[in-house]
C-alpha cells in the first residue's frame, strides 16, 4: 500500500508548501490535529515573510497544542518551529519565545 501506515507518528514534520498554492491556516489546522503527531513533536513550517507571521499558539481539537518556539527570517523566507504538547522532556532550546511570532502583519 502506499502512504504513511495506520497508527504511524513521527518525532519531526518539516512542511515546505508551494507558497502561493495553500492556505496556512488549514495546513497548521491538519498539522495540529493529525494523527501523526504526538506529545514533543517538532513541526517546522517554512513560509513567505509576505504572510506576515504564524501565530504563537494553535490549538487543538484534543485540547493540546503547538506552541511556536522559534520564528526566524531568512531573506523572503520565514521558518517557525512548534512543538506539539510539550512535556519538557526536549532541552532548553525548545523555550517558548513568543516575541519572535510578532513582527510584519498579522496571520491570516
Amino acid at each position: 500500500s502506499v502512504g504513511i501506515p495506520e497508527g504511524s507518528t513521527y518525532n519531526l514534520v518539516t512542511l515546505c508548501p508551494p507558497y502561493e498554492e495553500i492556505v496556512y491556516a488549514d495546513l497548521l489546522e491538519a498539522v495540529a490535529n493529525s494523527p501523526c503527531v504526538t506529545d514533543d513533536t517538532v513541526v517546522l513550517v517554512e513560509y513567505p515573510v509576505e504572510l506576515g507571521s504564524l501565530p504563537h499558539v494553535i490549538t487543538r481539537e484534543d485540547g493540546g497544542a503547538l506552541i511556536g518556539v522559534r520564528n526566524r527570517k531568512y531573506g523572503r523566507t520565514v521558518i517557525a518551529i512548534y512543538i506539539v504538547n510539550p512535556t519538557g522532556r526536549l532541552d532548553d532550546s525548545s523555550e517558548s519565545r513568543p516575541e519572535e511570532f510578532v513582527f510584519c502583519k498579522n496571520f491570516i
